[in-house]
């Protein structure tokens, strides 16, 4: 026995010498030594090369090169990936739980590309920007108006990005742009003048739920500056609010060369050697940028500051330090087996459960804002035409991957409806030379249908990144297009794909049933169809209010959210907390094809004691003939105070199912938080002892029943990482699932391998490489040009195995206009498959256009095709 410990004990030594030689290469160590053993074995260039998106390999420690680069607001940016709905589509849902399930497919397909050795896993995501303001180019990146509705819904999202394994995250989330960031043009030029008591109220809750709450990884800072101080190089929004009040332990990075703008576009510096430090100082640690030969300007003039006494070696380390110790929490430098995340398989891959929960998702998201006995439509209606420039196109929304499958509402309808159907498409988005013509195809088949479905909104072209909305009415001429079918067709049913609100009043007044479907993901054509058809009650609600019109808003660059009167103009606020005018629809609104009624209201207690949560109970009775969910809503008022408070603000709500002709006991726990303000001179949240008013809603406008209750006076005490604030709850299930939840038995099974569906066509393929533009859009411009063809012969075009649309070539043809979808990846190569399915046709060239008055570039070489 003495011999075998002998023998164990000598092992045991051997094992420790060699691990405290490679302490960063042992997965038993503690993170943060193993952090400061390979920090200590890096050059200085190698540890500035951290400070970008594109992360040089070191050779001799046996590290490969990495990028640190990734989207996945709704799905990932990637090919042949599950595309879930938007995330104001996702914000209509109230839905947290259902936001968790969709976050956990994201994070699955993102682990299967990088166990393919095909992506990393270092996301920029999710976006919690307020949707302060429907003019916003990015509006459609976020959840709602409502710091409550965004922040529950969010921590979902991080929770089921980054998994709930006690030692490895799945991916790393990024949560941006921090902060008050709500304009684009001129963003990487401009400040937010914010008062603190708007940002700890309004635009802090979020950012704030999902670092103390959630413990998110990662921040991106906006592009802009918050009084006067730009966001990348201000010292107090990170140093002092993220990782002083908040405890913040991940990384910070700047959004797309922002420390480079310090200099170049806010002036704030005086060189770029000095804007580096500025921002390594103000607790920033990498800059967004990827380039396919230039490294990012933040990388470049690190080392020239630290030569000029402008920063030191250890100050830089601070940041380095954080962000290896991410890589090390990513388990990118353990053996797989022992990380539960490596074992996620390809198939994940837009696997017929994720697009399932896809389609749920979708169902769930779509608003019903109208309904004068029009829907649900019968499927034997016996001429139904489907008219507008959304109809027969999956508008996806921004920053979106391109999955195989997409159903377009027109699919989605056809596939349903039993009688004949019909497509024109009306008009174009923006408006063109053909618009007139296209409007009386329309009108002549809307005068020989029974039935229109109506499906209009608006896109990149109109709103996304570098482009605001100039105006919340729909854009083109389809305002006239709907006029115009509703004139010789009076059952017309609207669907609106919008980016927010939008100015329908004509048609909320005029036509007898409207939808709001949204970009609603890869699914929302059937998901549309399952609606309009009854198959699915709606019951999705607004997560922003809608306003009439953009002249009910406040000055655009105007971040103050409270009730504000200045010399300027009239009495304004923001959001349903704090407008004084009638919107089109409150937030919280939307109908049901039944019927729902609230009763029981009962309270916990009369009083709520100091740090003591109150419970709000009801009844919710479906006392119609179809089941369907209601989401219940608490808001609360300060009868009392003694400063601006809101007219009423959300503090609890909860999504039901209810079967016809039964009810459900809800029951919501509001936090003593609840009830507390910002007092700004104290620098903390109080609650003002008094009254409060508690109120159920089925939409802020619609309160259905409300008593009033005393509260105790105190303070709410602060807490940072570690802590727990009053809504965090630990006994959610979804703290403990497992990252194969979602799936049944057997349904991650290796898929057979696909016959090469193009065998029996002629195709052939050109070789393209994209280049960052400097404008975010999702597709550019090209056209094929043909030697000859023959009459009417049709192509299809295709990326990845991606389907990107069929062209038919008309006679004597030889030039066609045509679409790409840009890559995930810029500077990588990628292949454009043109495929001939009907007749003969002999290429000749390809001809790239790029956005932003970039030159065109011709592409005359054939890199491969068909026997």
């Amino acid at each position: 026995m003495k011999a075998v410990k002998s023998i164990s004990l000598f092992l045991m030594l051997l094992c420790a010498i060699g691990v405290n030689g490679q302490t960063w290469k042992d997965p038993n160590a503690k993170v943060e030594d193993r952090v400061e053993d390979l920090l200590s074995k890096m050059t200085l260039d190698e540890k500035i090369a951290y400070c970008g998106s594109r992360i040089s390999g070191i050779e001799r420690l046996g590290i490969p090169y990495f990028e640190w680069y990734g989207e996945a607001l709704h799905g990932l940016k990637a090919w042949n990936c599950t595309q879930f709905p938007q995330n104001i589509a996702m914000g209509a849902t109230w839905n947290p739980d259902l936001m968790f399930d969709v976050a956990t497919a994201i994070s699955n397909e993102a682990r299967a590309l990088k166990n393919a050795g095909q992506k990393e896993v270092m996301m920029f995501s999710p976006t919690v920007n307020m949707a302060r303001d429907p003019r916003w180019g990015r509006n459609e990146e976020c959840y709602s108006e409502d710091p409550l509705l965004m922040s529950e819904i969010a921590r979902m999202y991080v929770r089921g990005m980054q998994g709930n394994d006690p030692k490895y995250v799945k991916t790393v989330t990024t949560v941006k742009h921090y902060v008050a960031n709500n304009v684009e043009k001129r963003r990487e030029f401009s400040h937010s003048l914010v008062r603190d008591i708007d940002l700890y109220e309004y635009y802090f809750p979020a950012y704030k739920t999902c670092i103390i709450d959630e413990e998110a990884t990662g921040i991106m800072t906006g592009l802009n500056g918050v009084n006067g101080t730009p966001c990348s190089a201000n010292n107090a929004l990170v140093n002092g609010v993220l990782r002083d009040e908040w405890g913040f332990e991940g990384y910070v990075i700047a959004d797309w060369a922002a420390v480079q703008g310090l200099e170049k576009r806010m002036r704030f510096a005086k060189t770029q050697e000095e804007a580096a430090a500025m921002a390594i100082k103000a607790g920033v640690d990498q800059e967004c940028f990827r380039h396919k030969t230039k490294a990012a300007p933040f990388v470049k003039a690190l080392k020239p500051a630290i030569e000029q006494g402008l920063l030191t070696e250890e100050e830089l380390n601070v940041s380095v330090r954080r962000l290896l110790r991410l890589r090390f929490m990513t388990g990118d430098f353990d053996d797989p087996s022992l990380n539960p995340y490596s074992k996620i398989p390809s198939s994940v891959l837009e696997s017929e459960t994720h697009k399932k929960l896809a389609l749920k998702a979708a169902e769930q998201s779509i608003v019903l804002l109208k309904n004068d006995a029009a829907l649900p439509l019968k499927k034997d209606i016996d001429k139904l035409a489907v008219i507008g420039p959304f109809a027969n196109r999956c508008w996806l929304g921004i920053y979106s991957g391109n999955p195989k499958n997409k159903v377009t509402p027109l699919d989605g309808i056809k596939k349903s409806a039993k009688g004949n159907v019909s497509f024109a498409e009306g008009c174009s988005v923006t408006g063109a030379e053909d618009d007139e013509q296209k409007i009386k195809e329309a009108v002549a088949l809307a005068k020989k249908s029974n039935t229109v479905i109506m499906v209009v909104g608006n896109d990149e072209s109109t709103a996304t990144e570098t482009r605001d909305r100039l105006s919340l009415s729909l854009p083109g001429k389809q305002h006239k297009l709907i006029k115009a079918v509703q004139a010789v067709n009076k059952n017309v049913i609207l669907v609106l794909i919008p980016s927010g609100s939008t100015s329908i009043g004509w048609e909320q007044a005029n036509l007898p049933g409207i939808v709001c479907a949204w970009p609603n993901g890869q699914e929302q054509g059937t998901a549309l169809a399952n609606v309009l058809f009854g198959d699915v009650n709606p019951g999705g609600k607004l997560s922003t209010a809608w306003v009439k019109s953009e002249k009910q808003l406040p000055h655009f660059h105007d971040y103050n959210v409270k009730t504000w009167k200045d010399d300027y103009g009239p009495e304004v606020g923001r959001t349903y907390m704090y407008a004084n005018s009638k919107p089109l629809y409150p937030f919280g609104f939307g109908l049901s094809y039944t019927q729902f009624e609230v009763s029981d209201m009962k309270l916990s207690s009369k009083k709520v004691k100091t740090m003591k949560d109150l419970v709000v109970t009801a009844k919710v009775s479906n006392v119609g003939d179809m089941d369907g969910d209601d989401i219940l809503q608490v808001y609360v008022r300060d009868v009392e105070a003694n400063h601006t408070v809101p007219v009423k603000a959300l503090k609890g709500f909860d999504r039901i199912h209810v079967p016809a002709g039964e009810s459900r006991t809800v029951s919501i726990k509001l936090p003593y938080e609840a009830f507390s303000h910002y007092n700004v001179d104290a620098k903390e949240f109080q609650v003002e002892e008094g009254d409060f008013e508690i109120m159920i809603g089925q939409s802020s406008e619609d309160i259905v029943a409300s008593q009033t209750l005393k509260v105790e006076g105190g303070t709410i005490p602060k807490i940072s990482v570690g802590q727990k604030s009053g809504y965090f709850n630990a006994k959610d299930e979804n703290r403990s699932k497992k990252w194969d939840y979602l799936y049944e038995e057997d349904a991650l099974s290796s898929k057979k391998e696909k016959q090469d569906e193009d065998s029996s066509h002629k195709w052939i393929e050109y070789e393209i490489v994209f280049v960052d533009p400097g404008v975010y859009v999702s597709t550019w411009d090209a056209e094929l040009s043909f030697a000859d063809a023959s009459k009417e012969a049709i192509v299809v075009t295709s990326m990845e195995g991606v389907e990107i649309a069929s062209h038919t070539i008309l006679n004597k043809q030889r030039k066609l206009q045509i679409k790409i979808p840009i890559p995930p990846e810029y500077g990588k190569p990628v292949r454009l498959r043109v495929k001939t399915v009907s007749g003969e046709v002999k290429h000749d060239s390809l001809k790239i256009i790029p956005p932003g008055g970039k030159a065109p570039f011709v592409i005359t070489e054939v890199v491969a095709k068909s026997e």
